[in-house]
């Protein structure tokens, strides 16, 4: 059974390697470069943090077998917060990085 914990968490990995980690502007620099192209439009669902997340979610309920209307529920309003969870992912390195930058001056 998909539950909304194991959307969340498919969600989380999938703003994080999208949307946070850098790895859609490494592959997508790739391919450009294998294409001999300067820029490329668009990709989604493979470069759109609300697509991907939508996308990872069906997949991962289809796969557990409980593809219904409410795990398709779970999946867009998990898609509608994908822009938020980004920013919290970015807030909460952002302010870690912070206190132990500050940590290491208290300790000098």
């Amino acid at each position: 059974m998909t539950t909304p914990a194991t959307i969340a968490l498919v969600a989380a990995v999938t703003v994080y390697v999208v949307d946070v980690s850098g790895f859609t502007d490494s592959w997508r620099s790739l391919l450009a470069r294998l294409l001999h192209v300067k820029t490329l439009r668009p990709l989604p669902p493979f470069d759109c943090g609300k697509c991907a997340t939508f996308w990872a979610c069906i997949v991962t309920a289809a796969l557990l077998g409980d593809l219904t209307v409410t795990t398709v529920a779970y999946a867009c309003a998990a898609s509608l917060l994908s822009l938020p969870a980004g920013q919290l992912l970015l807030f909460i390195r952002e302010g870690l990085t912070t206190l132990i930058s500050r940590l290491w001056t208290l300790k000098k």
